[in-house]
């Protein structure tokens, strides 16, 4: 609980923001508009929502955590999570990834909480264990609360090229360090070479600061962002300010410019979750590699290997394939390859122009 950090001289703990507003298409069927990823059951018994709520309360108590979001998404979420209230929530107007959401959470919240340490977390990343993760948030909101802007960086454990990079440079007594540079999401090859060396750290987009030095952070380096949510006067007048507004990850708008920026290095096992190849890196496969994820169904697979299986009611039986990606809901079968599922994306977009297909996005 929260009081791991007020046992290290943080009263109250941080103010927790859970950013919640992604799509989450690359899980679908079962993530759809509707019950988008965040309100699914993905690697456990419990929505990805839960497992973020209750890595906040190993931080802070539950009134000090917010959800950053829409208004469709927070009724939807008000109606299947009953401990979580009303007053937990920063509604967006729109979507415009992360720095937007993030400069209009610290703006309504610096009445209240104008010196609180903010940590920011995902919706939908895999944290294990708890207590670990509680360890490196007692680190970063120690240097967040010296003004620091920080970071986590994750060891990275494969070369990876859907993740940006955060090369560091002097280290800290702590074992935290400062930012050489921020790397984009690299190559192949670039990427196997940022794994060779140990200085080189996934960037896991989970952030701590204060909210009066985020404030002057987007004033200096994103003013284009936080100044029309400063002078919205409204809810019509702020849904017109972030509808013209240029959608920017907080990367990219304030840790990439600023001098305050530095990193905690992750002790503890980190996924985001991002797409259906993910859940071989969290969840036990079979003895032929095949991980099997079910509700009420079953899996039968016969001389198959290395399968991703998603069963609700059905038996999904495999018999001599390789590398398939197969989701069952109650009306919709997704089959894949893995070297296709990438593809995802585009075939969503194919059945949005199909008026008979909408239903089953």
């Amino acid at each position: 609980m929260w009081n791991r950090l007020k046992k290290k001289g943080i009263p109250g703990g941080p103010v927790v923001i859970i950013m919640a507003g992604g799509k989450g298409e690359r899980f679908w069927p079962r993530s759809t508009r509707a019950v988008p990823k965040q309100l699914q059951k993905v690697y456990s018994d419990r929505t990805l929502l839960d497992e973020t709520w209750d890595r906040a309360l190993a931080v802070t108590s539950s009134d000090r955590i917010f959800i950053g979001c829409n208004a469709a998404l927070r009724t939807a979420i008000l109606k299947t999570h009953k401990n979580i209230s009303k007053s937990n929530f920063i509604l967006e107007p729109e979507g415009k990834n992360t720095a937007p959401i993030l400069a209009l959470a610290a703006w309504q919240l610096r009445a209240k909480y104008p010196e609180d340490v903010q940590l920011i977390l995902s919706a939908d990343h895999y944290v294990q264990p708890v207590a670990e993760f509680a360890n490196t948030v007692a680190k970063m909101v120690h240097w967040a609360e010296k003004g620091r802007v920080v970071t986590i960086g994750v060891p990275p454990v494969r070369p990876d090229t859907g993740y940006g990079y955060i090369e560091a440079g002097e280290r800290h007594p702590d074992g935290s360090y400062e930012i050489q540079s921020f790397k984009e999401k690299p190559s192949q090859a670039m990427a196997r070479e940022f794994v060779s060396k140990p200085h080189f750290f996934w960037n896991a987009g989970i952030f701590a600061w204060k909210g009066s030095v985020i404030l002057s952070e987007f004033a200096a380096h994103a003013p284009e962002i936080l100044k029309p949510i400063q002078e919205a006067g409204s809810d019509a007048e702020l849904k017109k300010a972030f509808h013209h507004m240029h959608g920017s990850p907080v990367d990219i708008a304030i840790l990439e410019k600023s001098d305050r920026v530095m990193m905690v290095p992750a002790s503890f096992q980190w996924d985001d979750v991002g797409s259906w190849l993910s859940l071989p890196r969290i969840l036990k496969a079979d003895e032929a590699g095949n991980v099997h994820v079910s509700g009420r169904g079953h899996m039968l697979g016969i001389e198959s290997e290395r399968n991703i299986v998603l069963t609700d009611k059905k038996l999904i039986a495999l018999l001599g394939v390789k590398d398939l990606i197969v989701v069952e809901t109650e009306d919709v079968i997704f089959v894949s390859d893995e070297a296709n599922v990438g593809k995802i994306k585009e075939m969503l977009g194919a059945m949005n122009k199909n008026s008979g297909l909408q239903k089953f996005l």
